[in-house]
């Protein structure tokens, strides 16, 4: 259904009549003039509408003011909560790259710790880590005693361990990190 001459001359007037009162009145609340002006003509969009509905000679002006108040107490939550989201979002992204930091230094140390085992003793530690060999399989493949691959087993993680000793809050906390999540 169009809107009849005479009802198209009520809004012109009432936007005349109105809009500059409620735009300061929304600049007031929201302290921007580009939302105030997009909350405004939506206000009148809306006011448009409902003309049908909606006694233009005792209740427009009631229903701009209220629509405008209550569309900017929603923008003004949800500027809030973006910003909070943002905040996380920026925490998150430095505790991540913070953690990856880490993570690649303790990858760093521990290879280089793993490289200046004993040849024979680093040898077994990655077959039987790396390669997921058992100790008889590495006897087999290296042609000694299951016994001697257990004890340089024991040689190499005593070695690692002595090695990375000050390392270990960080392995800790990186552990705490990925399976709490």
């Amino acid at each position: 259904m169009g809107l009849e001459y005479s009802d198209k001359y009520q809004l012109e007037n009432l936007f005349e009549d109105y809009y500059t009162a409620v735009l300061l009145y929304c600049i007031s609340i929201v302290k921007d003039r580009d939302d105030a002006k997009d909350i405004v003509q939506q206000a009148f969009v809306s006011l448009w509408r409902k003309m049908d509905s909606i006694d233009f000679h005792t209740s427009a002006r009631a229903y701009l003011y209220r629509s405008v108040y209550h569309a900017s107490l929603d923008l003004i939550k949800h500027k809030k909560v973006r910003k909070r989201y943002e905040g996380e979002a920026k925490n998150n992204n430095q505790i991540t790259h913070a953690v990856n930091n880490e993570e690649k230094e303790l990858s760093e140390k521990i290879e280089s710790a793993i490289n200046d085992l004993p040849d024979q003793c680093r040898r077994i530690f990655k077959m039987n880590r790396y390669d997921r060999l058992r100790y008889k399989d590495i006897a087999a493949v290296l042609h000694i005693s299951e016994k001697t691959v257990e004890n340089q087993m024991v040689k190499a993680l005593r070695i690692l361990r002595e090695r990375l000793k000050e390392y270990l809050p960080m392995v800790l906390f990186l552990l705490n990190y990925f399976y709490d999540r």
